[in-house]
């Protein structure tokens, strides 16, 4: 078996993922918190790494046994086996739709920041994939194209929605989209 990870020299491809596996293994193992942590990027103590979600469904693809950590989408998009994963319930659960979505479910309150985690809930969302995360935009307010930028984002959280579900993109919850349409129209004024 190999370990497959998206680490890259001097570049951060698969940020959020990796922020989200290592929150994750942060959230379960006492050791990976303190020896490797929750970031963008960490040494990995393990493994070979592949260049974004690409380069490790690549790498994963072509060796056998191999495990690496992707979106949901790539999985479905390259025909990959997905693993289950224990949530705090103890229930193994699969990155599908419906796993995905119980994850989200809980949120009723979006902070000042838009910063939310939906890693490893608590026990009592026991249908949870413990590994799931939002999809976040992160554009500068200055950016000479922000609002081409805005547009986008907006259309990607309202009726580009309706792509998502193909690729266990689960819908944005009503809470996380009326946070959302409030930071896009701050970034369209500039």
């Amino acid at each position: 078996m190999r370990v497959v990870d998206a680490r890259v020299e001097n570049e951060q491809p698969c940020a959020g993922d990796t922020y989200a596996f290592t929150d994750y293994l942060s959230r379960i193992s006492s050791t990976w918190r303190r020896q490797v942590g929750t970031a963008t990027t960490v040494s990995f103590p393990a493994g070979v790494g592949g260049k974004g979600n690409q380069g490790v469904t690549a790498v994963v693809s072509s060796t056998g046994g191999a495990l690496g950590y992707i979106s949901a989408s790539y999985i479905i998009a390259h025909g990959l086996n997905a693993a289950a994963l224990q949530n705090a319930a103890g229930k193994f659960e699969y990155p599908n739709l419906k796993n995905i979505q119980n994850a989200a479910a809980p949120v009723k309150h979006v902070p000042a920041n838009n910063e939310m985690h939906i890693v490893n809930l608590p026990k009592k969302y026991a249908q949870a994939y413990p590994l799931s995360t939002f999809t976040y935009c992160i554009v500068p307010k200055a950016a000479p194209q922000h609002a081409a930028l805005a547009s986008w984002i907006y259309y990607a959280m309202t009726g580009g929605q309706a792509f998502g579900a193909q690729l266990d993109f689960a819908p944005i919850p009503k809470v996380v989209l009326k946070a959302g349409i409030k930071s896009v129209r701050a970034l369209q004024a500039g």
